[in-house]
């Protein structure tokens, strides 16, 4: 793999990281302010489970660690010269 190809991966992966991360905090707003009960998960505005939101952007951040510091460990053996 060529180096600029690498480190356009990574930097793909990164702004994947703090996209989700934004997005985490933005349900967790609408958590707090679209729900009766703090407990609750379904919005009563748009009717979807915000908790689920959450797990799925979590799983994607975790992920995304994962890839990004396996290639970054791993980077004299990917790229080639």
């Amino acid at each position: 793999m060529r180096k600029s190809v690498y480190q356009t991966i990574i930097s793909v992966l990164i702004l994947v990281i703090f996209a989700s991360v934004i997005a985490i905090v933005n349900t967790e707003v609408s958590l707090k302010y679209e729900t009766d009960n703090p407990k609750e998960c379904i919005s009563e505005i748009t009717g979807k489970d915000l908790c689920e939101f959450i797990k799925i952007f979590k799983i994607i951040v975790i992920g995304c660690l994962i890839l990004t510091s396996g290639m970054i460990s791993f980077r004299y053996k990917i790229i080639k010269d």
